[in-house]
């Protein structure tokens, strides 16, 4: 697949992403999509199938008032692209936990790596560390499956 064509589909991707648009998401993902979370170096979520996917981003967009994904370089490989980024978002609600409170910002910098099959995203493996200058917080469990 070209670089151009991986990243049409990635931006469209980001862009649902950004816009709380789970149906936006799913467009350019493949019907076996595998996702998994990463946080600081351990992995907190796997969803396999765009089914499993579908159900989590739902549950997850509920938690944002608003939320962005910002790229800031592209890293083509033969398998992948690799997405380093910058992560912004403000809460909706507060975490059940107490953690995090309403209107609360969180900001994260990362990288997201993307496979594809059949022309649609099949992989997305998202790794995010906390931004050292942002508020400090404890990313929880209840977040850590919540981040996408």
């Amino acid at each position: 697949m070209l670089n151009l064509k991986r990243e049409t589909l990635i931006e469209q991707y980001i862009s649902g992403y950004n816009h709380l648009d789970v149906p936006g998401m799913l467009k350019v993902l493949h019907q076996d999509v595998v996702f998994e979370n990463y946080s600081n170096g351990d992995k907190t979520l796997e969803t396999k199938g765009i089914q499993e996917f579908q159900k989590q981003a739902e549950k997850a967009v509920k938690l944002f008032e608003n939320r962005e994904i910002s790229p800031k370089k592209w890293i083509h490989q033969a398998r992948y692209t690799d997405v380093h980024l910058n992560y912004h978002a403000v809460l909706a609600e507060d975490f059940p936990d107490g953690n995090k409170k309403k209107g609360d910002e969180i900001n994260l910098w990362g990288r997201t790596v993307f496979e594809f099959k059949d022309g649609l995203i099949s992989k997305i493996q998202d790794y995010s560390y906390k931004v050292k200058k942002a508020v400090n917080f404890k990313l929880t469990a209840f977040f850590d499956d919540l981040i996408f």
